[in-house]
């Protein structure tokens, strides 16, 4: 069924012909929206048609539960409304048997519906918020009375910086992006 159409079309299903077109008379018999190409369509040989197709139209079809929207080029078909083209067969993806010549659907794709967005914070955690902002991050917290200092000696040599365990490059790159992080938000 086309959307806006409510009798079935009778349809040629052509494996040979490279695009999907619409008999004109049945176009303007159903008023459907043409609409201008911007050059007109050339034969395979590069001949001009006699009749030169000058329109498309876009349909939205509907065949057992699959629903498409099919551009066709619009002429005269004579006795034929429609021609499905390769263009389509490959689009809609059929089991075609070509003995029976019986056309089959896959099954239907399953979509996914949009689902309700689960909050991310646990509601119990909802009061806490200001403890994971990240501007809390950027700051160390107040002294308190257990803090233990590090004094330092002024002027006294450092300690050579020594590796506990080597590290890969993915490890080095983070630690050292980590350092470069706390020494811009001050807390080194």
């Amino acid at each position: 069924m086309v959307k806006g159409i409510m009798d079935p079309i009778p349809t040629l299903v052509d494996s040979r012909s490279s695009k999907n077109f619409l008999d004109s008379n049945f176009a303007q018999d159903n008023n459907i929206s043409l609409i201008p190409l911007v050059n007109p369509v050339i034969a395979i040989d590069g001949k001009e048609l006699p009749n030169k197709i000058k329109n498309k139209a876009t349909l939205e079809v509907e065949i057992k539960g699959w629903t498409f929207d099919i551009t066709l080029f619009v002429m005269d078909l004579g006795d034929t409304n429609m021609i499905l083209g390769l263009e389509w067969l490959q689009e809609a993806d059929l089991d075609i048997n070509w003995k029976t010549l019986e056309i089959s659907w896959k099954e239907k794709p399953l979509t996914a519906k949009p689902g309700k967005y689960l909050p991310i914070t646990p509601e119990e955690l909802t009061e806490f918020l200001d403890v994971f902002s990240k501007e809390h991050f950027k700051k160390l917290p107040e002294h308190r009375s257990f803090d233990c200092n590090v004094d330092f000696v002024e002027g006294a040599e450092l300690p050579k910086p020594a590796k506990v365990y080597t590290l890969s490059p993915i490890e080095t790159r983070t630690i050292k992006d980590f350092i470069d992080q706390e020494l811009a938000n001050g807390k080194i």
